[in-house]
């Protein structure tokens, strides 16, 4: 039997946290320990990954909904051992998808179920609808924070309204670029303490990434930090959350899996 991919979000409550670097440099950790990894682009109308790892898609998630392609057709086959289900960008169709094109989705992902361990999911940043959307879908929700005070204060914003609207109860923080000399506790616990006091919610900080000059030559060579400078300490720290998210336990049934993921979207409603 196959078993069933792990479907993960990888969010932030704001722009600019390090999330789809985090994403991608995650997802070669997760490859180099063998797994079989698949990254959505849910970014849906401006794309990201794909400008972050320096290639353009000959078609993409547009493609796809329009019926001008294939799922097969869309993948990108990385050489860093990724499979990439790129998005497009400035298509502004796309960042509202319609019933239709979520059952189109739905039928077209059905039957790459088990044929990966993980798909890992780079939202939007904030809590517009997809965001919620992609969020609410997956198996587990990864928020990306930083050192800087309105990211935290836009976590917690990001956190209230998963949990308060959507019924999201479990967190898995990654503080990103923490202060050299510090492992990031402190700022996981200025968030902690604040849904602690205020929401309903578990909170599990999942690992560290520690500031490091090498990763923004990386973004700029757009090519991965962990393929450029994998001994570097922030490379390091990527493989450590990675090791963490491979310990992580099965959420508890139906939550999970590809085919929960695109069938929960479809479930859910256009509109706000």
């Amino acid at each position: 039997m196959k078993r069933s991919t792990k479907v993960l979000a990888i969010t932030s409550g704001k722009g600019g946290v390090g999330k789809t670097t985090s994403t991608i440099n995650l997802g070669i950790a997760l490859t180099q320990a063998g797994h079989k990894i698949l990254l959505l682009d849910a970014d849906l109308g401006l794309a990201n990954i794909n400008i972050m790892l320096g290639f353009k898609p000959q078609k993409t998630i547009d493609d796809l909904i329009s019926g001008r392609a294939t799922i097969d057709e869309i993948i990108v086959h990385h050489h860093t051992g990724l499979d990439i289900i790129p998005a497009t960008s400035g298509v502004y169709e796309v960042t509202n998808l319609t019933d239709d094109a979520k059952r189109m989705l739905l039928e077209s992902f059905s039957h790459l179920d088990g044929l990966y361990d993980y798909m890992l999911i780079d939202t939007s940043a904030g809590i517009g609808n997809n965001v919620l959307y992609f969020n609410v879908a997956s198996e587990r929700v990864l928020v990306i924070v930083d050192p800087e005070p309105t990211s935290i204060t836009d976590a917690y914003a990001l956190i209230k309204v998963l949990s308060s609207n959507e019924g999201v109860k479990s967190f898995d923080i990654i503080v990103n670029r923490a202060p050299k000399g510090d492992d990031g506790r402190s700022i996981f616990k200025k968030l902690a303490t604040a849904t602690d006091r205020f929401l309903d919610v578990k909170m599990n900080l999942l690992g560290c990434i520690q500031d490091d000059d090498a990763a923004s030559e990386a973004i700029m060579k757009q090519s991965p930090l962990l393929s450029l400078y994998p001994s570097t300490r922030a490379s390091r720290d990527y493989i450590r959350v990675a090791r963490n998210i491979e310990q992580l336990p099965r959420a508890a049934s139906p939550r999970g899996g590809l085919q929960f993921f695109f069938e929960s979207l479809l479930s859910q409603n256009t509109h706000p």
